[in-house]
C-alpha cells in the first residue's frame, strides 16, 4: 500500500519564489561583473541547470510504502557448558554433554512447525550470544560455575515482545549460584523444554553436607535483633541428624540439628542474632561432617556484619489520614532503629504530631531538617508543600539526606511534586495528568531490584510479592535511576513502582502506588509490609563519612565466589566534596591469610545491571585461597587519606562444578511444569515438540522513497557544482 508525501514544510510557491530569485541574482551578478562574453553564459547556463535539478527535487513528492511483513517464530536451544556437564555416574557409557549432543542431532527439530527459526546459545554462569549449531558441536563443558536461574531470564528478556513459541534446555540443573528451587516455579513466557541427561538411579551416593549459602543484613543497627538463615544441601545422609554451628568472632553461639533426606536435598537453618555493641563482627556457620564424608572443604561459610550506632531520626508529612498512612505510622513506631516524628493533616486542615516533636515546626527550616536522617512526603500538592518547604527539601538530599517520596494521587497528579522544586530530583518522570489506574496488579522485582541492599538481604522472603491495588502509570526512569519493582498492568506493559537513584550526596526513593498497604491484608505475606519498608530504611540511613568532605564506598557484584573465579570490585566517592582530578585509588585485600595486596583501581564508569552508570574506580581479582577477604580502598586527599568501610567477600574453597553429584532432575522437572513445557526422556523430545504451535504475526514497516535518494540525481547535482567550479578556476574567478 503506497502513499503520496511531501517533505518540504515550506508551501510550494515559497520554495519557487526562492528558486526564481536565485536564478535572478545569478542573471544579474553575471552580467553586471562577467559581461556577455560565452564563458560568461556557460558559467549562468550550469548555475541555473543546478538549480532546475534542485527545485525539482525539493518539489518531488516522497512515495511512502507500508509492507506487511510476517515475523517468524522462534524456538530457543540453550545448551548448559559448564564443568558439570562433564560428569556421569558409574558404568555410564557417556557423560551428560555427550547426551546433549546426541539430543542435538537426533532430529528432534523437524517436529517444529516449518517456519519456525532455531536460535542456539551456549551458556555457563550466563548466556553468551547467539551461536550456529555448529559451534554448539564443537564447544567443551569447561565453564566454572551455572547461572541456570540468571540464564533463563535474560535470555526472556533478550525476546521479550517476539514471537518465541517454546525453549529446550539441554542442562543437568545443578545452578551452583542457587541455593533453592523456588525460583523455578515463576511464571515463563514461553514452554520449557527439558530432557533427562543421565539414568535415574545412576548414581552411587556418597555422603556429602554442603554450606550453600548464608543469609543475613550485612549492615545493621545497634540493639536491631536480625535472623541468619544458612541453607544446608547434601546427599546420602542415610537419615543422619544434622548438626549445624553458629560460631561468632570464633566463639560458639548457637547449634541447632536437622535433617536432609537420604536422597538429597537442602534445608534452611535459621538462627536468631542479637547485636548488642558497636563494631564488625564474623560469623561461621558450619554443618559437622556425617560419619563416612570425605569432602569436608564445603561445609562452613563465614560472613561479616557491621554493626552501626541506632542515632537514626526521620520526619514523616502526610496529608489527611489514609490507609497507607495508619500502616505507616505502625511499621514506622515498631523500628527500633528509627526515632520517627510524623506530622499528619487533621480536622480543620491542622497538623496533628506523632512522635517526640521538641522544637519541631513546618517551617521546615535547613536547621531544623539538619537533625533528620530520612523525610519520607505522603500526598501532598504543591500548594500545600510550599515552594520554600521543597526548596529546603531538595537541599536537605543534595548535602546527603535521604528523601522518600511515598506520593498519592495529589502528589503524583500534575499538581503535585513535578510543580515544585523537587522536580530537579525526581527518580520518575511520568504524564502528571495521568490518574490512577484500579486494578490487581502483579509486581516483579528488576535484575537491579534483587541484588539491591533493600530487597537482597532478604531475598527468599521476596519470592512471592503480594499484588497492588493501584498504579499511576506512565513512569520513565530519570537517566541515573534504578528500577526495583515493577507493576504488570492490563496491557502487559512494566509500569515501575519503586525507584532510586542519587541526587548530590543523598538518596531519592519513589513509590508509584497508594496501595502498598494491602499487602498488610494478605495472608500469609502479611510481613512483607514491614520487612519492605525497614530493609529500604536501613539502606536509605546514611554512613557517618558521608556528612564528611571527603569518603569513599567500596562495593563488588558479589559477596561470595568459588576459588578461582573473579571478583569485580568498585568504589565511589560519596563525600560532600569530589576527589581531585587524577587521585590514585588502592583498594587493599586482606587474605585469610594475613596477606595485604594492593590493587590499583582504574577510573572509570560504573554500570548497574539496569544501565545506569555513575563515575567511579573498578578493579577485579582472582583469589588464591579460600575464606573470607577483607577489603579497603583507600585515596589521598588534601593531605589525608580516605578510607572506605571494610568490605567483606567469602572465597568457597571448592568448585561445585567438579563435585560429583546426580543430575537435579527436581528443578528441570519444576521448570518444565511451571512454564506448561515437558520433561522428557532423550527419545521423547520429538513426540513432546509434536502439535507445538506457532502462531503466524505480522507487522508493519514503512518504506520511503525520495528523489534524493536516487544516484543519478546526486551524481548530476555533484557534477554539475564540479563544473562550475572548475570553470571559475580556469577564468581565475573567485
Amino acid at each position: 500500500m503506497g502513499e503520496i508525501l511531501f517533505e518540504h514544510a515550506a508551501p510550494w510557491w515559497a520554495i519557487a519564489a526562492a528558486l526564481l530569485f536565485a536564478a535572478a541574482a545569478a542573471v544579474a551578478t553575471a552580467w553586471l561583473y562577467l559581461g556577455t562574453s560565452g564563458r560568461s553564459g556557460l558559467l549562468v547556463f550550469v548555475r541555473l541547470l543546478f538549480l532546475l535539478v534542485l527545485g525539482w527535487c525539493l518539489l518531488q513528492p516522497v512515495r511512502k510504502e507500508t509492507r506487511v511483513e510476517p515475523v517468524l517464530p522462534r524456538f530457543v536451544v540453550a545448551v548448559d557448558q559448564s564443568a558439570s556437564m562433564a560428569l556421569a555416574p558409574r558404568g555410564a557409557s557417556t557423560n551428560r554433554w555427550g547426551e546433549a549432543l546426541q539430543v542435538l542431532a537426533s532430529g528432534w527439530e523437524t517436529a517444529l512447525p516449518a517456519e519456525c527459526r532455531v536460535d542456539y546459545y551456549l551458556f555457563d554462569a550466563e548466556p553468551g550470544a547467539r551461536v550456529p549449531l555448529s559451534e554448539v558441536l564443537r564447544a567443551e563443558p569447561v565453564g566454572t560455575a551455572t547461572g541456570l536461574r540468571t540464564t533463563l531470564r535474560r535470555l526472556s528478556e533478550r525476546y521479550r515482545g517476539q514471537n518465541l513459541v517454546g525453549l529446550l534446555l539441554l542442562s543437568d540443573g545443578n545452578d551452583t549460584r542457587e541455593s533453592g528451587s523456588e525460583w523455578a516455579s515463576a511464571s515463563w513466557p514461553c514452554p520449557i523444554f527439558t530432557v533427562r541427561l543421565e539414568p535415574a538411579d545412576g548414581w552411587e551416593v556418597e555422603p556429602d553436607l554442603r554450606v550453600e549459602s548464608v543469609n543475613t543484613p550485612r549492615r545493621v543497627v545497634v540493639g536491631w535483633d536480625t535472623r541468619l538463615n544458612a541453607v544446608v544441601s547434601g546427599q546420602g545422609t542415610g537419615g543422619q541428624l544434622i548438626q549445624v554451628q553458629l560460631f561468632k568472632d570464633g566463639r560458639l553461639l548457637d547449634e541447632r540439628p536437622t535433617q536432609v533426606p537420604p536422597e538429597g536435598g537442602s534445608r534452611e537453618v535459621s538462627f536468631p542474632l542479637e547485636h548488642p555493641a558497636v563494631g564488625q563482627f564474623e560469623y561461621l556457620v558450619r554443618a559437622l561432617p556425617l560419619t563416612g564424608e570425605t569432602r569436608t572443604n564445603d561445609n562452613a561459610i563465614v560472613v561479616s556484619v557491621q554493626v552501626v550506632d541506632a542515632r537514626n531520626r526521620l520526619l514523616y508529612l502526610e496529608d489527611v489520614p489514609r490507609w497507607e498512612s495508619k500502616y505507616l505510622t505502625r511499621a514506622l513506631k515498631a523500628n527500633p532503629n528509627i526515632s520517627a516524628l510524623s506530622f499528619i493533616r487533621g480536622p480543620g486542615g491542622r497538623f496533628m504530631v506523632i512522635g517526640e516533636r521538641e522544637e519541631m515546626t513546618l517551617e521546615l527550616t535547613a536547621e531544623q531538617l539538619a537533625r533528620f536522617k530520612i523525610i519520607i512526603v505522603g500526598d501532598l500538592d504543591a500548594e500545600t508543600m510550599t515552594e520554600s518547604r521543597a526548596e529546603e527539601l531538595r537541599r536537605f538530599v543534595e548535602n546527603g539526606g535521604s528523601l522518600i517520596l511515598l506520593g498519592g494521587s495529589r502528589a503524583w497528579g500534575e499538581g503535585g511534586f513535578a510543580a515544585t522544586p523537587l522536580r530537579s530530583l525526581l527518580p520518575v518522570t511520568r504524564d502528571w495528568t495521568r490518574p490512577a489506574e484500579e486494578s490487581r496488579f502483579s509486581l516483579a522485582l528488576t535484575e537491579e531490584g534483587r541484588s539491591h541492599a533493600a530487597f537482597a538481604s532478604a531475598r527468599d522472603a521476596w519470592d512471592r510479592i503480594p499484588p497492588v491495588l493501584s498504579v499511576f502509570p506512565g513512569g520513565r526512569p530519570a537517566g541515573g535511576a534504578s528500577v526495583l519493582l515493577t507493576a504488570r498492568s492490563a496491557a502487559g506493559v512494566d509500569e515501575p513502582l519503586v525507584t532510586v537513584q542519587r541526587y548530590g550526596q543523598g538518596r531519592v526513593v519513589s513509590v508509584l502506588t497508594d496501595s502498598l498497604w494491602r499487602w498488610q491484608m494478605d495472608a500469609g505475606t502479611e510481613k512483607a509490609y514491614p520487612l519492605f519498608w525497614n530493609q529500604m530504611l536501613e539502606w536509605l540511613l546514611p554512613a557517618e563519612q558521608e556528612t564528611v568532605g571527603h569518603a569513599m564506598d567500596l562495593f563488588a557484584d558479589t559477596d561470595q565466589l568459588f576459588l578461582g573465579e573473579r571478583i569485580r570490585l568498585s568504589a565511589r566517592s560519596t563525600g560532600r566534596d569530589p576527589l581531585p582530578d587524577g587521585a590514585a585509588v588502592i583498594c587493599e585485600i586482606e587474605t585469610p591469610g594475613g596477606r595485604r595486596i594492593p590493587l590499583t583501581m582504574i577510573a572509570r564508569d560504573v554500570v548497574t545491571e539496569s544501565g545506569a552508570a555513575f563515575a567511579g574506580y573498578g578493579a577485579e581479582y582472582v583469589p588464591q585461597e579460600p575464606g573470607l577477604h577483607q577489603a579497603v580502598a583507600r585515596v589521598a586527599a588534601e593531605a589525608t587519606t580516605v578510607e572506605s568501610a571494610p568490605y567483606a567477600f567469602f572465597v568457597k574453597a571448592y568448585t561445585p562444578e567438579s563435585n560429583p553429584r546426580p543430575a537435579n532432575v527436581e528443578i528441570l522437572r519444576i521448570l518444565s511444569r511451571s512454564s506448561g513445557g515437558r520433561f522428557c526422556e532423550a527419545g521423547e523430545l520429538r513426540a513432546a515438540l509434536v502439535g507445538l504451535k506457532a502462531e503466524t504475526r505480522e507487522e508493519e514497516r514503512s518504506v520511503f522513497a525520495t528523489r534524493w535518494n536516487l544516484w543519478a540525481v546526486f551524481v548530476t547535482l555533484v557534477g554539475l557544482a564540479s563544473l562550475e567550479w572548475l570553470a571559475r578556476r580556469k577564468q581565475n574567478l573567485p
